[in-house]
């Protein structure tokens, strides 16, 4: 009776964990993705956009939906430390520093509008590295 009681514990915790993990991977659920690399055009910093629509466009505006989960990733193109924050979202992305390492931001879209992205670097702003998250309906 012992080990029935042990066998039938044993399988309800392991078919907790695998629906805490099911349910987890659909939160993750991504329905867009960016990439955009760090660098110099013009003599200013950028955001340049990586592949699709956004391919090799300065501080593209990246384009959601309302609801959507969009992951943005940065590639650092100059070896010079950055990041990309969303302030009025309270996203942000830890720094990197050395060239080619990457980093990367999930969230969820909120309300349709238009929020800004940005490198909160000192300066890096104001030299140029910011963007628009424009989010539809």
């Amino acid at each position: 009776m012992k080990r029935r009681l042990l066998v039938i514990t044993l399988f309800g915790a392991i078919l907790f964990a695998l629906t805490g993990c099911i349910g987890q991977a659909a939160a993750e659920t991504v329905e867009q993705t960016f990439t955009l690399r760090t660098g110099v055009v013009d003599g200013r910093m950028a955001f340049i956009g990586v592949n699709g629509a956004i391919d090799g466009v300065v501080n593209p505006d990246l384009i959601v939906q309302r609801g959507e989960r969009v992951r943005i990733t940065i590639v650092n193109g100059d070896g010079v430390s950055h990041d990309l924050a969303l302030p009025d979202l309270a996203a942000k992305t830890p720094l990197v520093s050395a060239k080619e390492q990457t980093t990367a931001v999930t969230f969820t879209a909120g309300a349709g509008s238009v929020y800004t992205y940005l490198c909160t670097v000192a300066g890096h702003r104001q030299a140029g590295m910011e963007g628009r998250l424009v989010v539809t309906p």
